[in-house]
């Protein structure tokens, strides 16, 4: 009977539909939409046909019964064919209802703005993501024929979960997971997430409940800097090192930004004493400005510090703090002001920080060392028994540190006694010498031999004990001679050679 009746519509509606189409403004999504939708309901339509007619089969069957005209089996069979079509025609309008709501889906949509990555001051890099809701207004209401009002309703966006990831879908920024609780008609959020690893491009990926697929966006990261000034790290920002060297520190420059601009480096606080220089890695260049670019965001440099040999004794074994700026042109002239001002001395923080620019904080820790080396000019000496020995110990300080309270130690042989002029030197300089004159008495019953005296010096620099490495000297000690028996046979061989010269001239006259 539906099926007629729709026949004998057919041709009231075909001239209906196209008179309209040649009004028809809609596009040809929004036509499409309208069709499907129909269709929907002329399928609740046949399924709402079906149960009444249905429902008036049962209810007539049911009279019947009671009258014992029909039987209890064709009552049962009309009831369950009632409830089988009224069941399709629920399910005809739970057709009908996802059909509205998923075109109302295909209506709404959320759009990335904007998606940019920076540095903050505490070195983190971080990327922003600007989320708006773009929704197609009218194509709700024409799909609902709703008012603007009630459609901006339905287009509101409730729990957004968003992530960011990279191209091999792995989780790249914290937090792993954001909620967007509502986002309404043309509303923006804007959302921060901490970079886990640097990178140039993302994937965001956004969820929403009422839909079961994700919505992914892949996007390049704009580069910005919350300053404009580019920022500054170092992973080897405090050091030692001894005098009469030098020591590098890693330089980690940042900008993130898509124009190019110069920047100069600066060091504050560091002794004029102390040498530096800026060097890039790659060519060993010194430099004293560096350039940024969109292409060339980041740069490695090293700081040269040279340590001079006689640095000034109050900076060795001291913390030396001190500050590597980068700046422009304002920055810098305020760096040669705070010079002018506070010469030689240590600029105090309060007035660094009122420079303009980025700077680290370093630190370097001068190490001096102090040693000693005797040196003597002869360690073989021979004396006769009885004889004192003088032996001259110049030492010389090689270190880089003045050692102080400087004294020989000797060991000498058994019995043996000895003095120092001086006993003590109260400081020798670094590359100075000093002399030290030592005396050593033998005992009286000493015995003709060969004896070794070991000689070693000791001193000190702050409470730290200095040796030099032990040196022996050898001691040969001889017999006194017989000054007569000498006498007596120089005389016999004065005698014996007068004679012989005098036989030799009275044989030569004969």
């Amino acid at each position: 009977m539906f099926l007629f009746f729709l026949l004998l519509l057919s041709p009231v509606a075909l001239a209906a539909q196209t008179e309209s189409a040649t009004k028809d403004l809609r596009t040809k999504e929004q036509r499409l939409y309208d069709i499907q939708l129909r269709r929907a309901q002329w399928s609740v339509d046949r399924a709402r046909l079906e149960m009444d007619e249905k429902q008036s089969d049962y209810e007539e069957t049911k009279a019947l019964y009671q009258k014992n005209i029909r039987t209890l089996e064709e009552l049962n069979q009309d009831q369950r064919n009632y409830k089988t079509a009224e069941f399709e025609y629920h399910q005809a309008e739970n057709a009908l209802e996802r059909e509205r709501l998923s075109f109302l889906r295909k209506a709404t949509h959320i759009s990335v703005m904007e998606a940019k990555k920076y540095r903050t001051q505490e070195g983190y890099r971080e990327i922003q993501i600007t989320l708006k809701n773009n929704s197609n207004l009218n194509q709700a209401i024409a799909l609902t024929q709703k008012t603007s009002e009630e459609a901006r309703g339905l287009l509101e966006v409730q729990n957004i979960r968003v992530s960011i990831k990279d191209n091999q879908n792995t989780l790249i920024a914290e937090p792993y997971e954001t909620i967007v609780p509502s986002l309404k008609l043309y509303d923006e959020e804007k959302l921060t997430f901490r970079l886990l690893e640097d990178a140039e491009e993302a994937v965001v990926v956004l969820a929403m409940l009422s839909s079961e697929a994700e919505e992914t966006h892949r996007i390049v990261l704009r580069k910005e800097s919350l300053q404009d000034i580019p920022t500054i790290n170092s992973v080897q920002f405090s050091q030692e090192g001894e005098l009469n060297s030098s020591v590098r520190y890693d330089l980690i420059l940042e900008r993130l930004a898509e124009d190019e601009k110069t920047f100069r480096l600066a060091v504050v606080n560091l002794p004029a004493q102390i040498d530096f220089k800026f060097l890039d890695q790659a060519t060993n260049a010194s430099l004293t400005q560096v350039k940024f670019s969109e292409e060339s965001t980041r740069q490695q440099l090293e700081l040269e510090i040279e340590i001079p040999e006689k640095l000034n004794r109050a900076f060795v074994d001291q913390t030396i703090e001190f500050y590597v700026f980068i700046t422009d042109q304002e920055g810098f002239k305020q760096i040669g002001d705070l010079n002018r001002k506070y010469g030689s001395k240590s600029k105090p923080l309060e007035a660094i920080n009122t420079v303009k620019g980025n700077k680290e904080r370093f630190e370097l820790v001068p190490r001096g060392q102090g040693e000693l080396e005797t040196i003597i000019a002869n360690r073989y000496q021979e004396v006769k028994i009885g004889e004192e020995v003088t032996v001259r110990v110049e030492l010389l300080n090689p270190g880089t540190l003045e050692v102080e309270g400087v004294h020989l130690v000797l060991t000498p042989p058994l019995g043996w006694t000895y003095s120092a002029t001086p006993d003590t030197i109260p400081k020798i300089e670094p590359a100075d010498k000093e002399p030290i004159n030592i005396t050593l008495y033998p005992p009286d019953d000493l015995g003709v031999s060969e004896y070794d005296v070991r000689i070693e010096a000791v001193g000190f620099v702050g409470n730290e004990k200095i040796e030099a490495q032990e040196k022996d000297i050898t001691v040969r000690v001889e017999a006194r001679a017989d000054i007569v028996t000498n006498a007596l046979i120089i005389g016999f061989v004065i005698a014996l050679v007068i004679g012989v010269a005098y036989g030799s001239i009275k044989a030569s006259r004969r």
